[in-house]
């Protein structure tokens, strides 16, 4: 090994050389970029990629709470994007690489986090050679083990139905408890779109005809619960509301909303209803929203993308927990009137009308109004 070589400094990459030489021409014996690890912090957060976003505003009180840390983020492959340009996280390992498992058992942490009680992820964070663990771990009878009062309380309400509907606290706080961080370090999310995307989506932007406030509307929300998602039947009536009202409408979602997009605009022709793509990288899905005044959406990875661009969003919920989420000041809730079995958690029921069916347009756009009467206030 050189002899001066600082092993021990965050940017060393061992097989090639780090961004102050490759960037600035620095060389180890007199850098002046040099910055020692003191901690080693490794974050196991698999989950919904909407999910492990929102986990990004655990990242500031993490370095707070252990100064001068590399952090090594684990997670699933399709979430790995999400932390290109992050900052705060050093590395990403992902769960079907080999290697990471030989990195878990050969490798010392200083701090294991797990925040979430699922098995995959406790028997991971169990795996992984830490001097401390925090949140869950999973023992030799395949239990999930909390490893401290709010990692107890956290499992206890993600296993009862009432508990988790007569909670009034949000994830950032709840989680902040798990993890034994301060929760007033806790930030918004964190993602950065690359500056290609950016400079790329601001042009599409500025040639999209018409001259009145462009909005997002986010179509979906991924599979797992249907009836987070708007009905077809509000989308196009919001559609219609909007653009009267003289708003242009962006139309957000992935892959699984293309025949959405195709209907939505098909019925919406001649109107300032605009596709933005259901194949976009998460840097250039945060690029778009960047473009937008106000996004609506339903509970998924647009609310966390709104928060971590500082985007005003109209949330949508019926299955899922409104009290759980953190809009940071920047966003209405709305939840359906007249139905008792909110944040029920079910994949699917059997009531008609649904949730979804109760969030009345109307009432959509002039939430929408008003997030573009205060912006314009402030200006």
């Amino acid at each position: 090994m050189p002899s001066d070589l600082k092993h021990d400094c965050r940017h060393l990459r061992w097989d090639r050389p780090c961004s102050p030489h490759k960037l600035r021409g620095k060389v180890c014996a007199g850098c002046d970029e040099y910055a020692p690890i003191r901690h080693r912090v490794l974050m196991v957060k698999l989950a919904a990629t909407g999910d492990v976003l929102r986990t990004t505003a655990f990242l500031p009180a993490i370095h707070a709470t252990w100064p001068q840390a590399k952090v090594t983020w684990l997670t699933r492959k399709g979430a790995a994007g999400l932390f290109d340009g992050n900052p705060l996280v050093d590395e990403v390992l992902t769960t079907d690489d080999a290697v990471t498992a030989a990195r878990l058992q050969t490798e010392t942490f200083d701090v294991v986090l797990c925040p979430d009680a699922d098995p995959d992820a406790a028997v991971l964070a169990a795996l992984a050679k830490g001097k401390e663990r925090r949140g869950y771990v999973r023992d030799g009878a395949g239990r999930v083990v909390p490893l401290g009062p709010g990692a107890e309380r956290w499992l206890a309400m993600g296993l009862s139905d009432s508990s988790k509907q007569a909670n009034t606290e949000t994830y950032q706080k709840l989680v902040a408890e798990v993890l034994g961080l301060d929760p007033a370090a806790v930030r918004e999310p964190i993602l950065e779109p690359h500056r290609r995307d950016s400079a790329e989506v601001a042009k599409f932007a500025a040639a999209l005809p018409g001259q009145g406030p462009l909005i997002g509307l986010n179509t979906g929300a991924g599979g797992r619960w249907a009836y987070k998602v708007w009905t077809r039947e509000h989308q196009r009536t919001f559609l219609q509301r909007a653009t009267d009202a003289g708003l242009r409408v962006l139309l957000l979602g992935g892959p699984e909303e293309v025949d959405t997009h195709r209907d939505l605009l098909a019925g919406a022709a001649g109107r300032p209803v605009f596709d933005g793509g259901n194949h976009n990288s998460f840097s250039r899905f945060a690029a778009l929203i960047d473009q937008c005044r106000v996004v609506v959406t339903s509970d998924s990875l647009a609310v966390h993308v709104t928060s971590a661009r500082k985007v005003p969003a109209v949330v949508l919920f019926g299955p899922t927990s409104a009290a759980e989420i953190e809009l940071y000041g920047r966003g209405t809730k709305l939840v359906p009137p007249g139905f008792d079995c909110l944040c029920c958690y079910l994949p699917r029921c059997d009531k008609v009308p649904h949730c979804q069916a109760g969030i009345a347009p109307d009432v959509v756009l002039a939430a929408v109004q008003q997030w573009l009467v205060a912006a314009s206030t402030k200006r």
